[in-house]
């Protein structure tokens, strides 16, 4: 989540000059800001922005993520997966003629989806990433929290993990690969 002054800090500047440069990597199409999903139904959402680095190869060497460091630490695995994925959906959203918002969901008690799609008819796909081997019940917990407050809109949830199995986890929530 965008905390523009909390960046700022590490790298000394304020977060005037954190979000103008930040402005300046979307225009560059190196990052993209993605807003939070929200509904009338849920009043305890968080608000904050997320930021996803469109290249993960230079987001890893800038914060030099070798593979083995990356092999050790699934926390910066996992971070880096996600805006891997969300730049490759971004890819190929772009190439057809159905125009989506990106967003992502979070409540304050930590549940969240990481990428939600929404086309122009408001239906809605919400996708959580897993840099882990396997998955429970309490991995689909901000998946079944959207497509509660989204209702007939929710079309599909999916978590990408990291195993070969594709298995069900409930109705409209298949659990997916993301590698082979």
């Amino acid at each position: 989540l965008v905390n523009y002054s909390g960046i700022g800090a590490a790298i000394g500047m304020n977060h005037i000059t954190t979000r103008k440069y930040v402005g300046i990597f979307e225009s560059l199409f190196l990052a993209r800001t993605v807003q939070p999903w929200f509904s009338n139904k849920l009043k305890r959402l968080t608000k904050t922005p997320k930021i996803h680095f469109l290249d993960s190869g230079l987001l890893a060497s800038l914060r030099d993520l070798s593979l083995d460091r990356l092999h050790g630490d699934r926390g910066q695995f996992g971070a880096l997966l996600e805006t891997f994925v969300f730049a490759e959906i971004l890819k190929l959203a772009s190439g057809g003629q159905t125009r989506f918002e990106f967003s992502h969901f979070r409540d304050k008690q930590q549940n969240e989806v990481d990428i939600v799609i929404e086309d122009t008819r408001g239906r809605i796909v919400g996708i959580e990433i897993k840099a882990a081997a396997s998955v429970s019940n309490s991995d689909f917990s901000g998946l079944r929290i959207l497509a509660e407050a989204s209702g007939e809109r929710f079309v599909s949830g999916m978590v990408l993990y990291d195993h070969h199995k594709v298995v069900p986890f409930g109705e409209r929530c298949p659990l997916c690969q993301y590698r082979r």
